[in-house]
């Protein structure tokens, strides 16, 4: 019995463990048409960076055609906490301009918000695998 509960926790933790990195796809909020993108986040030597995976429009249908597929949207993420992620860069394709960054994960949440000077705007990121 004890032998299966430990197994049992153990499986809990490491299922919460996968959970508690922001690693892995992630949705962005939705744009004014209802597009949205997708967004790996993966390790780039010892920071974070995201990368442009797909681009959805309202209805969810892909656009293979997205002229920024592949491209880096986060760059260089430093860890600051377990939970938290600064002194990167974030790049708007839409105005194509790059802004200071940071991330803060609360569960399948990423709050990325990009910053000039002291005035930040942000948005929630869903988890998609």
């Amino acid at each position: 019995m004890f032998r299966t509960l430990a197994a049992a926790a153990a499986l809990s933790l490491a299922a919460a463990a996968a959970h508690a990195s922001p690693l892995g796809v992630w949705a962005t909020e939705k744009n004014d048409e209802g597009n949205y993108l997708t967004v790996e986040i993966k390790p780039c030597d010892d920071k974070l960076c995201g990368y442009i995976v797909g681009a959805h429009s309202a209805d969810g249908a892909r656009d293979e055609g997205y002229e920024h597929l592949g491209k880096p949207m986060v760059t260089d993420m430093v860890a600051d906490s377990a939970t938290t992620w600064e002194d990167g860069e974030i790049w708007d394709p839409s105005e194509d301009e790059r802004y200071n960054s940071k991330m803060e994960l609360k569960g399948d949440v990423l709050t990325v918000e990009g910053c000039v000077f002291i005035i930040c705007r942000g948005q929630d990121w869903t988890r998609v695998n």
